[in-house]
């Protein structure tokens, strides 16, 4: 654990097992398994580490995996953020992974990542972002605070996003993929939906969101409830389909 806060005994040894469910073999008692990739960057990011152990509390089998990235098949969501899959000393993702990935979700799985400010890491996802028409776009935003959303079951709940501490970049956003979110200037949420069948991705410049300062700002843990819970179920949930019925998959 990287957080050094004291806490109670009785806490501290619930927070002792669920990391040692995230960084180790999930116990697969959830169908719905999320592997966060560190294959490109092994030691991955403890600010990312809440975040795993909020998958857990939802429900989920929360894994990290160093192996290479197309070992994944048994995954229902993927997850790649920044500072934790790569940094600007890793190595970049490649074009077949890329294709492998892209082929991941359009069989029916999902796919959370993000883009960041600094070059030297988005570089490395680069072919990932070019797959699913993805760019980074400036200018940076500072403070992130965004309200404008689409109509879609990923912002059933949410006001506001953002955070005080960070900056973050800006998409651009091409076919396939289109815009779902950003301050009604900028966009800092994309969405990927397949249209021959189940299948979904999400790309976001917030990272901020997943840090583990960042989770309890604004309505960042609603967002990302509702975005696991699409993901998870293959996006079953579009924009003309009621939220409602997709959380019913859930009771």
């Amino acid at each position: 654990m990287t957080n050094t806060t004291v806490i109670g005994g009785g806490m501290k040894f619930l927070l002792f097992v669920l990391y040692l469910l995230f960084v180790c073999t999930g116990s697969g008692a959830l169908a719905q398994l999320v592997v966060f990739d560190n294959s490109h960057n092994p030691a991955g990011n403890g600010m990312y580490e809440s975040f795993g152990y909020q998958l857990l509390s939802w429900g989920y089998t929360a894994e990290r995996r160093t192996t290479p990235l197309m070992d994944n098949t048994d995954a229902d969501v993927i997850v790649i953020l920044t500072e934790d899959a790569y940094t600007d000393e890793s190595t970049p993702y490649t074009l077949q992974e890329a294709a492998w990935l892209s082929e991941f979700v359009n069989s029916g799985k999902g796919l959370l990542a993000s883009v960041c400010l600094n070059d030297g890491y988005w570089a490395n996802i680069l072919e990932l972002m070019n797959e699913f028409g993805i760019a980074e776009d400036g200018p940076v935003i500072n403070p992130v605070h965004y309200d404008q959303f689409a109509a879609h079951p990923l912002f059933d709940g949410v006001i506001e996003l953002g955070d005080d501490v960070s900056q973050t970049a800006c998409l651009a956003v091409s076919a396939p993929s289109v815009p779902v979110a950003g301050d009604g200037v900028h966009y800092m949420i994309a969405v990927y939906q397949n249209e021959a069948g189940p299948g979904a991705a999400i790309w976001t410049t917030h990272y901020y969101m997943m840090h583990y300062d960042g989770l309890g700002d604004y309505d960042n843990l609603i967002f990302l409830e509702n975005a696991f819970a699409w993901l998870s179920r293959g996006g079953v949930a579009d924009e003309t389909t009621t939220w409602g019925g997709v959380k019913k998959l859930f009771d």
